[in-house]
């Protein structure tokens, strides 16, 4: 197993205009191999790491560059208004993504802060797509995050979040 790679490849690739010629193909395995051994270390309780999990179907995966995009189906056990996902089932889901985006960088953070635009409803039943990424950090322990979720090639919900890095013994 690699070593767990901290969160100055962060810092290095947000300062990288080049980074998609310049990135190396295994670099998507070393973020879910952070991302599995921090969440085993950090998160395994997590509603959304276990075989109940609120979203069964929700499953994340990263690019080379270091974003997270993820699929998932909402069925009426997520339902609010009729025919709609719940709010707070989406701003979990939201909150979830970013968190695991961090924890592939190698940094285990706390949410500071979560925004979200509800541009659209999100339906129950339909295939939707999550795209969740690192904007910038700040001294080295705050990090803003985005995330937009897309239904039907529309984009529904945008978000933007903020995590403060927690010390951890990897």
């Amino acid at each position: 197993m690699r070593p767990l790679v901290l969160e100055n490849s962060v810092s290095e690739k947000l300062s990288s205009n080049d980074c998609q010629v310049n990135c190396k193909s295994d670099n998507i395995e070393r973020f879910e191999e952070n991302l599995k051994l921090l969440k085993k270390e950090h998160h395994s309780s997590c509603m959304f790491n276990n075989p109940d999990s609120l979203v069964p179907d929700l499953d994340f995966t990263f690019d080379n560059r270091g974003n997270l995009s993820g699929t998932f189906i909402c069925n009426r056990a997520h339902q609010g208004y009729d025919d709609m996902v719940h709010g707070g089932v989406i701003a979990a889901i939201i909150d979830a993504s970013m968190a695991q985006c961090l924890m592939g960088h190698g940094v285990v953070g706390y949410t500071t802060g979560l925004s979200i635009k509800y541009r659209k409803p999100l339906f129950i039943g339909f295939e939707s797509k999550l795209e969740t990424s690192i904007e910038s950090v700040h001294i080295g322990s705050l990090f803003e995050m985005k995330c937009e979720i897309t239904q039907n090639k529309k984009r529904v919900v945008q978000a933007k979040g903020r995590f403060f890095k927690v010390n951890h013994k990897n």
